[in-house]
């Protein structure tokens, strides 16, 4: 009769994901939660600090004034025509990034990506539900969508916060007088939050984002990536099970002459690296995709192993097949290589473009362009008129009021759309925001006007100091004949 044989899997099972990671304590998770709470507080503090620019001018140390195209970061006042250094802000950013990566792995994904950082402060507020309501109840059931969907109407309230006037932008939410915009954003950032931080959660870092994937090509084998050393760990086994001969006596020549497959290694498969993942890879089958580098699984580890009397450093930041050397000491990682001295002197590059374009920002922009249309309208008296959309913008200290004159065509007269007469010279106030939109009507008296096209100057100058703020090169239309 034949006889079958039955293959035991369900003790080869894993035991499913824990629905919340557990706690720990150690070096990374200390440093992560130094960076989580100061980005934190980044985001949230920094739209309510004040920053005095005089009458007129917001005086949120930063914001992004969407109506009057123009950011605010301090003492300094960018405008759409400064692409360039945020551009260089970018490319600063990227190269940053990537020089990281190439030193020590995914720092950014396990410490300072937003998602990671939202994931693990709703991770904690799931924690602090359950401790104080008890897990599994319905209060605690409740209490945990309630608090999750505060945080996140919290977060996208903070993001609508850089774009409006914090100190009175609740009061305008509350009352109906904020921007529809604004009721907007902080909808969708609500759910969108909401959703990726309380729900998909690791599934971002897992099956939509897609750094992980760059990241993979710009490690190499100097990188400090999160590594299980497989030499000492296996075969896994229970504390109470003997350790083999080369792991209880660390000598070289006892390693070198016991057999590698008597007794334990130092893991006892307590399971405990990867009930701490925020991902929930197993990091002992090797580096995986899903590792995200926040060094969690190492703080695990670490505790393990000193509770059970054993060398720390089972699972440690190291280079990829640190294992393969059998060594109970890190390997030494050379940060001064090719591939980062480019990224470094990019990134020097980088920051040269961004602080040359900082110094060299103009702080009047003077705009003057001929009209559309009819090229020029001759009046009854004889005169020609040439109609021309100007417009002027400053970020200087003290402007109140500025003189505009054009040049190179004699006894012209200027006056803009809202004035009745022509005069040679025109003053215009400043406004509180600073900038000026009109159309400007330059006339040339009675057989002055050019035949057919002539090149002049429009000059704008302070009124008190008499300094030239800006000229713009156009041109005046006459009758050919």
């Amino acid at each position: 009769m034949a006889t079958m044989t039955v293959i035991d899997t369900v003790s080869q099972r894993r035991p499913a994901r824990l629905p919340i990671p557990q706690t720990v304590r150690g070096r990374y998770r200390t440093i992560k939660t130094a960076i989580a709470w100061a980005l934190l507080a980044f985001y949230f503090i920094t739209p309510w600090i004040r920053w005095d620019r005089g009458p007129s001018l917001p005086d949120q140390a930063v914001l992004f004034d969407l109506p009057g195209r123009r950011l605010f970061v301090f003492g300094l006042e960018f405008w759409p025509q400064d692409l360039p250094i945020a551009v260089g802000a970018l490319v600063l950013g990227a190269f940053g990034l990537f020089g990281a990566t190439a030193v020590a792995g995914r720092v950014w994904c396990g410490f300072t990506c937003p998602q990671t950082v939202w994931t693990d402060l709703f991770f904690t507020v799931e924690r602090f539900c359950e401790r104080l309501f008890g897990k599994g109840t319905l209060l605690s059931s409740i209490a945990k969508p309630v608090a999750q969907i505060a945080l996140a109407v919290l977060t996208a309230f903070g993001f609508a916060a850089f774009f409006n006037d914090a100190p009175s932008f609740p009061l305008a939410l509350v009352t109906g007088t904020a921007p529809l915009g604004a009721y907007l954003a902080i909808g969708i950032l609500s759910l969108t939050t909401w959703l990726f931080a309380a729900y998909a959660k690791e599934r971002i870092c897992l099956h939509m984002c897609p750094w992980p994937r760059f990241q993979a090509a710009l490690l190499d084998k100097e990188s400090l990536v999160v590594t299980y050393q497989r030499w000492r760990g296996e075969p896994r086994g229970k504390k109470r099970e003997p350790l083999r001969p080369e792991l209880s006596d660390l000598t070289a020549l006892i390693r070198e002459a016991s057999s590698f497959d008597t007794g334990r290694g130092d893991c006892i498969d307590c399971m405990r690296c990867v009930n701490v993942c925020p991902t929930g890879v197993d990091i002992r089958d090797g580096l995986q995709m899903g590792c995200i580098g926040c060094g969690l699984c190492v703080d695990a580890c670490h505790e393990v192993m000193t509770r059970i009397d054993r060398p720390t450093g089972l699972i440690r930041f190291d280079v990829e097949g640190s294992d393969r050397a059998g060594s109970f000491t890190q390997a030494k990682v050379q940060i001064v290589r090719p591939k980062t001295l480019l990224y470094a002197v990019l990134c020097l590059l980088a920051f040269g473009s961004m602080a040359v374009g900082i110094t060299r920002m103009e702080s009047v922009l003077l705009d003057v362009e001929p009209q559309r249309g009819q090229p020029f309208v001759q009046l009854s008296d004889g005169s020609v008129r040439n109609d021309f959309s100007f417009r002027l913008a400053h970020r200087l200290p003290h402007l109140d009021r500025v003189v505009i004159r054009a040049e190179g065509l004699d006894g012209a007269s200027l006056r803009f759309a809202t004035e009745e007469t022509g005069q040679e010279t025109v003053a215009l106030a400043m406004p509180g925001n600073r900038r000026i939109s009109d159309r400007l009507f330059i006339t040339a008296a009675p057989g002055q006007a050019p035949k057919g096209r002539a090149n002049i100057r429009v000059i704008v100058s302070d009124a008190e100091s008499g300094a030239t703020l800006g000229e713009v090169e156009t041109y005046f239309w006459g009758p050919a004949r």
